[in-house]
């Protein structure tokens, strides 16, 4: 491969479109975390249910990444005015930049490579304009620096990106230009509020963990510049969602967002009904927990994909609640420790009105243990048929 034929310059002739909208499948995120067990690990990140137990440790249950190397949840970095005001301008330089691009890939008809991935992240940059002159990039690291939504809006330059990853920033809006390719958002620990702007065709796992997010859509009353950016959300395929850790109340929304969503991260929010869940028809995977759930009202059969809901540390107390479950025919896994339960078992509870399930809680639900219900369910009933 000679030296011309590398590069990430914007010379080379057009990159062919059938070639990217397969890069889908060859995401680098398990790639970029190599020493993780790719089997475990999907193609957003998050790692899926093994046989062993639970998909992450018990505090990182709700899916943060992060969570792989620093074993807990992120702190959200929050800012004062002042602070935000007094950050330094710091611009990428074109030696910098170089020297962060760390994947080459094969663009236009194959005889041509160009660099495809940079990781400029831990700079405190508030300025990344250098990297529009590297026009074959789709898979860019751009966190913990200090860029705000018009700083990182340059990648719009960027015909080709698949991938951003811009956490721990100071992005208060997801009013990002329309990117055709972009498929994976990462904003965790921002400032965003809301998901109004968002219009990404192409988008399937958005990651906002850690923000300031309490409604789906920009609150009327603020003031927005419409010049800039309307409230609207198109994200037609958006089927990964990531919201954990914010100050949201209610689900009834997330419907209009996209009849598409599979997988809903929710856990340490401030919700307290479901209503509107059933709307969701398309939605195998929930986690609600560390929310202020007391009933279980908004459970339907229209959810006959789902097949994991974590309900842990939320105020259930009455276990009669548990009975408005039984139309998730899917449901294989189910957690509902660390509630208001009493002592009674929850488990042979649950297992009796659920008996298709395969794992509640940490344990798996073995064979023996589902013929010993099964043997005392038939025993009631036949006591309850001789009185």
């Amino acid at each position: 491969m000679s030296d011309k034929n590398i590069s990430g310059a914007a010379s080379y002739e057009q990159l062919d479109s059938t070639r990217l909208k397969s890069v889908h499948s060859k995401l680098a995120v398990a790639e970029e975390d190599a020493y993780y067990n790719e089997a475990s690990i999907n193609n957003y990140g998050y790692e899926i249910d093994t046989e062993e137990g639970y998909p992450y440790p018990e505090e990182c249950e709700e899916g943060f990444k992060f969570c792989k190397s620093k074993k807990k949840p992120y702190v959200q970095r929050s800012r004062s005015i002042l602070e935000e005001d007094a950050f330094p301008e710091i611009v990428l330089t074109a030696a910098e930049a170089r020297k962060c691009l760390n994947r080459i890939g094969q663009v236009g008809s194959g005889l041509i490579y160009a660099f495809v991935q940079i990781d400029i992240d831990h700079r405190s940059l508030t300025n990344i304009e250098e990297i529009i002159n590297f026009k074959y990039l789709s898979f860019i690291n751009v966190s913990h620096n200090n860029l705000s939504l018009d700083a990182l809006d340059v990648l719009r330059e960027l015909e080709y990106v698949v991938v951003v990853r811009a956490d721990h920033n100071n992005v208060d809006s997801l009013c990002l230009s329309p990117m055709p390719y972009l498929q994976v958002l990462t904003l965790n620990s921002n400032r965003v509020s809301s998901l109004s702007g968002l219009k990404q065709p192409s988008l399937e796992c958005l990651e906002l963990n850690d923000n300031n997010i309490s409604s789906l859509f920009q609150v009327s009353s603020r003031k927005y510049n419409k010049n800039y950016c309307n409230e609207e959300i198109a994200c037609p395929n958006l089927s990964t969602l990531a919201l954990s850790r914010n100050a949201l109340d209610t689900v009834e929304e997330f419907v209009i967002l996209s009849n598409q969503l599979r997988i809903l991260y929710l856990s340490y929010n401030k919700i307290t009904k479901l209503n509107g869940l059933g709307d969701l028809q398309n939605l195998s995977r929930l986690h609600l927990r560390g929310n202020q759930i007391s009933d279980l009202d908004g459970f339907t059969d229209n959810l006959k994909y789902l097949s994991y809901l974590n309900l842990r540390e939320n105020r259930l107390s009455d276990v009669e609640e548990l009975n408005k479950l039984v139309c998730l025919k899917s449901l294989k896994t189910l957690v509902v420790s660390d509630n208001n339960f009493s002592n009674i078992s929850i488990r042979s509870k649950v297992l009796k009105l659920l008996p298709w399930l395969e794992r509640i809680d940490k344990g798996t639900v073995s064979k023996a243990e589902y013929e010993s219900e099964k043997i005392d369910e038939n025993e009631d009933q036949e006591d309850e048929e001789e009185e």
